[in-house]
């Protein structure tokens, strides 16, 4: 090898790390390098020696680095752990001190917490409770008893002969007598052999860390009896938790469970320890308003409730709540009555006893004026009070005047007892116990229902007394059986109360002599059951028998009503709430159950869907519950001295009655005649009849539209709005007021109100169109735009019969329009940026029928962009103004611009749809248009392109 090779393989070697050649480890080349990531690497390979130690070198190399990049990480080296050597003498024996003072005190804390662990054993040794174990269920006894049984049981026979001394129904009688009986101490002895849980723990020589955790844990174990429902253990254990730690929220979990226990006296005491301690605390106020509200003192209930809502305005619950009380206390104000001559009735009544031997006597006296009964009718008094109901528990008021109602009540059975003399006091009980004893059932699982429940419940079964038919008592056996199941209904347990109705139905009607109130009741309660249960066509059944006996009856229809609804019959179903309404039509349930109903059948059947309907049956006149006085009448038996005063507000309530269906279809004939102004003056007379009607607003409403009045339109819309806040149709001629009143952005509001409730009404649809339209013209023009008077359109209109329902606004009224329209300048057309911005100009000019500003619309959009800018919104008005602008606009001045709208037009969304429905003389202006551009020549299309186009067009 000579000389001249050894440069060549100095040059050439690198290191095995890295790849670094071997000459930049020179200090040269190190004082030379600018790369600070080079040299690190360097270095990194001069400290791992793999190429040799070079102390010097290194040293170098880490004094470069640091001098390009003083914060480098590669001069970071590695410091090992602190030693005793690294301190000083004194700061040593300072660490070494501190650590020996903390294992000490750790130490004496365990000795300590020891020693009080032992403490407390040895004090509660005498305190531990009974080892639980299998036998402890049940007493010693019963054990011992088992125990003997087991020994003395017989082997089963082994051979056929021994079966024939096998007595079967012996060995049975004793097996259902030896369930029974362990059954019964099983329930007897399942709480008294278990030990009884202490209601204060013994705190003594507990830490304030092991309070806080015994605390929190019986709090846990009253949360989980809670949520069980087994309130009475969740009490003692909130009552443990409390003697340890007694805090806010313990105290507020055992007020809630003594609530469902109603134990109002220790409930209200829990929550005036929680306002103690947290004044203004939200669940407790909202606890000890319910406290209040069932001790009766509605007063202090409504302060809490709004104390409430003055931390919380948006507590739903407290809302609630607060309404249901001041409804009941207006149920408890006394209305007046004018006082009319009362009159003094002796009533003799003669009392029989169980024997039917002994009687008595007894005098009362009753004044009707006065309307307070004597204590001498105990029945009376009772139903009076209002004993509750079964399954009528939370009762909602809906009706006015329902104090009226319990005075006209009181009048009723003072009535009663003067008239019915000799009748049997027992028998009045029963009377009025079968009555109060019927199932509210199924309607509780649903408000609407439970309301519904609830009103037919507070006019006392209305429609039994209206078709003044008079219920007798059940036999005794029937009358037991009966109120066996209106218990079972109560406790929930359904399929046993049917059983029950089934054998008083059963042993009324072995009797022969069926009584068909009684019968009735039998078959609607059993029917609740069934409903409860879902089976509903067994319902249905029962509620037909209810009705076979005692024809429109308000709770057989309402429940029959349900079935059908829950089994998709929804024409019986409609047709059972109309029934009902006719009966009461204050049922609001009921109405908003028919509303539903026919959303549903217009869905299912269309337009047409009323005559596919079954006939509605026409309620007698006695069956139905009138309410023009703001009073319920019913056919209670009056005394014989007030049936001329009753006989005359019949007539009277009659006649108006005769009169206000006079006068309203008197003011429909006017409408359709189109003699609004004596039509609205037809409907304010009707209003004086009943200002309760509000269809009559919403009609007069729309005589004022015609007759351009827009203010009173509007005021009457508000009117009906502030009664039903969800009135399509006021909604919808309030929104055309808005616009007769230039109020363009209130009537966007009210129009978008509509199709939000009724996404279908066409009509609505395309006055929102115009409306938005003139609020975006009314925006964009300027300060100095001139405003032009508007021309008034009158559009005809044909409404339907008030009598049916009213669902589509569009069929059943067209407005009179006055649009103020702009004069006729040029409107002003920018680019748009987007397919809302083309959609609004496009149907601007659309309504306008502006075909030059159409023109320069098209003249300014790229046609490339049309099918995305259309999107679905093409349609034959929009597409024939565009081919009349491009032909008059367009096309003469610039072909080849025609041809490209004409041709992206054709990749529009429902294109194909849209040539297909164009009329003869709309395609023969298509036709034109092809015509122009083929005369004219353009370097962008060729006429065989063009008639390529042509077929795409169908011409």
């Amino acid at each position: 090898m000579g000389d001249e090779s050894v440069p060549y393989l100095l040059g050439e070697g690198t290191t095995k790390t890295y790849q670094i050649p071997i000459s930049h480890l020179d200090y040269k080349f190190i004082e030379k390098c600018t790369d600070v990531k080079h040299l690190e690497k360097i270095l990194r390979v001069l400290r791992s020696g793999e190429e040799g130690c070079y102390p010097e070198l290194t040293l170098a190399c880490e004094k470069r680095i640091e001098c390009l990049d003083p914060r480098s990480r590669a001069l970071r080296k590695e410091k090992p752990a602190a030693t005793a050597s690294d301190f000083t003498a004194e700061e040593w024996e300072a660490i070494n001190s501190e650590l020996m003072g903390w294992l000490t005190e750790m130490n004496e804390d365990d000795k300590k917490s020891q020693l009080l662990r032992t403490d407390t054993l040895n004090e509660r040794q005498d305190n531990l409770p009974p080892i639980r174990c299998s036998s402890s269920c049940l007493p010693t006894s019963q054990n011992k008893k088992l125990q003997n049984k087991q020994r003395s049981k017989k082997n089963i026979p082994r051979d056929y002969s021994e079966w024939d001394k096998f007595d079967v129904e012996k060995e049975c009688s004793k097996i259902d007598e030896d369930g029974e009986e362990s059954n019964s101490k099983a329930r007897f002895s399942s709480r008294t052999s278990l030990p009884m849980i202490e209601k204060k723990i013994d705190t003594t020589g507990m830490t304030k860390r092991e309070k806080i955790f015994i605390a929190t844990r019986e709090k846990e174990k009253g949360n989980e009896a809670f949520a069980t429902g087994d309130y009475l253990e969740a009490v003692t254990y909130y009552t443990r938790s409390i003697s340890v730690i007694p805090t806010a929220a313990v105290y507020n979990n055992k007020a809630l469970a003594e609530i469902k226990l109603q134990d109002w006296d220790n409930a209200l005491q829990d929550c005036e320890k929680v306002l103690d301690m947290e004044p203004g605390n939200i669940k407790a106020l909202m606890r000890r308003a319910t406290v209040h509200s069932h001790l009766q003192n509605y007063q202090a209930a409504i302060e809490d409730l709004n104390n409430v809502l003055s931390v919380e305005p948006e507590n739903s619950r407290a809302k609630k709540s607060l309404l249901e009380i001041e409804e009941k206390l207006k149920g408890l104000k006394p209305i007046s009555e004018p006082q009319g001559k009362g009159k003094k009735i002796l009533i003799e009544e003669i009392e029989d006893a169980e024997s039917g031997e002994g009687k008595g006597e007894d005098t009362e006296e009753c004044e009707r004026h006065g309307g307070d009964t004597t204590p001498a009718a105990p029945a009376a008094a009772r139903a009076a009070a209002g004993e509750p109901a079964m399954g009528n528990a939370h009762r909602k008021s809906h009706g006015k005047g329902k104090a009226h109602d319990r005075d006209a009540h009181k009048h009723r059975d003072c009535a009663e007892s003067g008239a019915e003399k000799g009748a049997p006091e027992k028998k009045a009980e029963k009377h009025l116990s079968d009555h109060e004893g019927e199932v509210n059932g199924y309607l509780r699982s649903d408000e609407k229902s439970e309301s519904a429940e609830a009103e037919i419940k507070s006019r006392g079964e209305g429609s039994r007394s209206a078709a003044g038919d008079s219920s007798t008592s059940l036999p005794p056996t029937a009358a037991k059986l009966k109120s066996e199941g209106n218990e079972l209904f109560k406790s929930g347990q359904f399929g046993e109360a049917v059983l029950k109705y089934s054998e008083a139905i059963e042993y009324v009607t072995g009797l022969g002599e069926q009584n068909p109130d009684d019968l009735s009741i039998l078959y609607s309660n059993r029917a609740a059951c069934y409903l409860k249960e879902g089976n509903c066509s067994d319902c249905i059944q029962d509620c037909n028998r209810a009705l076979e006996l005692q024809p429109f009856s308000l709770k057989p229809l309402l429940r029959r009503a349900m079935a059908n609804e829950s089994m998709e019959r929804y024409r019986q179903a409609y047709i059972d709430y109309k029934t009902v309404l006719q009966i009461d039509s204050s049922i609001q349930a009921a109405n908003d159950s028919a509303n539903r109903i026919t959303k549903t059948l217009i869905d299912q059947d269309g337009p047409s869907w009323r005559e596919k309907l079954p006939p509605i049956p026409v309620v007698p006149v006695a069956a139905q519950i009138h309410r023009w006085d703001g009073g319920a009448l019913t056919s209670e038996k009056p005394s014989t001295i007030d049936i001329s005063r009753e006989e005359q507000l019949q007539m009277n309530r009659e006649e108006a009655m005769e009169k206000f269906k006079r006068l309203k279809n008197e003011g429909n004939d006017l409408v359709k005649m189109g003699e609004y102004e004596e039509a609205a003056n037809k409907y304010s007379e009707c209003m004086k009849l009943n200002p309760e009607e509000y269809t009559v607003y919403t009609n007069r409403a729309l005589c004022y539209l015609k007759l351009y009045k827009y203010e009173e339109a509007k005021r009457d819309c508000d009117h009906v709005l502030q009664i039903e806040d969800s009135n399509i149709k006021a909604f919808y001629r309030r929104a055309l007021a808005y616009k007769g009143l230039q109020n363009y952005q209130a009537s966007v509001d009210d129009f978008n109100k509509v199709l939000l409730i009724d996404p279908n009404v066409l009509e609505a649809q395309k006055e929102l169109e115009e409306v938005t339209q003139l609020l975006h013209l009314d925006s964009s023009a300027g300060d100095g735009s001139q405003q032009m008077q508007g021309k008034k359109i009158t559009i005809q209109e044909v409404t339907e019969p008030d009598g049916q329902e009213e669902r589509h606004v569009a069929a059943e009224e067209a407005v009179p329009k006055q649009v103020p329209r702009r004069s006729p300048e040029k409107l002003r057309v920018s680019a748009p940026s987007n397919a809302y911005d083309f959609g609004q100009i496009v149907n601007a000019v659309n309504a306008t029928k502006d075909k030059a500003a159409c023109a320069d619309l098209l003249t300014i959009t790229e046609p490339k962009r049309l099918p995305v800018l259309l999107s679905n919104k093409l349609e034959g008005e929009i597409l024939l103004v565009f081919i009349q602008s491009l032909e008059h606009y367009v096309a003469g001045k610039d072909p080849g611009l025609a041809y490209q709208h004409l041709f992206y037009l054709s990749k529009a969304e429902r294109f194909k749809v849209v040539v297909a429905l164009l009329s003869k003389n709309e395609k023969e202006e298509v036709q034109q248009l092809f015509d122009l551009l083929s005369e004219s020549q353009s370097d962008q299309y060729s006429l065989e392109d063009l008639e390529s186009l042509r077929k795409v067009y169908e011409l």
